[in-house]
């Protein structure tokens, strides 16, 4: 059996900087068969709208390798989490995460 870890990449769109406040505007799972052969994709658009500075983070979390574990890596799903600047004008603050620089926020 293979043992593999956790990992979170991010990836700076725009004018962000990894210091600014940033707001959790959407969260995807993404399909990931056969060890990656064959992948879903994302319209990021969809998620964030016309805004053109966001942060794209993509993990996998216990629960994904779980999954993959289970099904031997035939399908292994990735979690992908959206951030847009605080300040930006089109985002809603509706709660505050405690102990978090992330806000849940919703695009107008």
């Amino acid at each position: 059996m293979v043992l593999t870890s956790c990992f979170c990449d991010k990836m700076y769109v725009g004018n962000v900087k990894s210091h600014d406040d940033l707001v959790h505007v959407a969260s995807s799972h993404n399909t990931h068969i056969f060890g990656g052969f064959i992948v879903s994709k994302n319209n990021v658009s969809h998620y964030i709208g016309n805004t053109q500075d966001y942060v794209i983070e993509n993990k996998r979390t216990f629960g994904d390798l779980f999954v993959s574990g289970i099904t031997l890596g035939i399908y292994s799903p990735t979690t992908t989490k959206y951030y847009v600047k605080k300040d930006n004008p089109d985002v809603v603050v509706k709660k505050r995460k405690i102990m978090s620089k992330a806000y849940k926020g919703y695009l107008k």
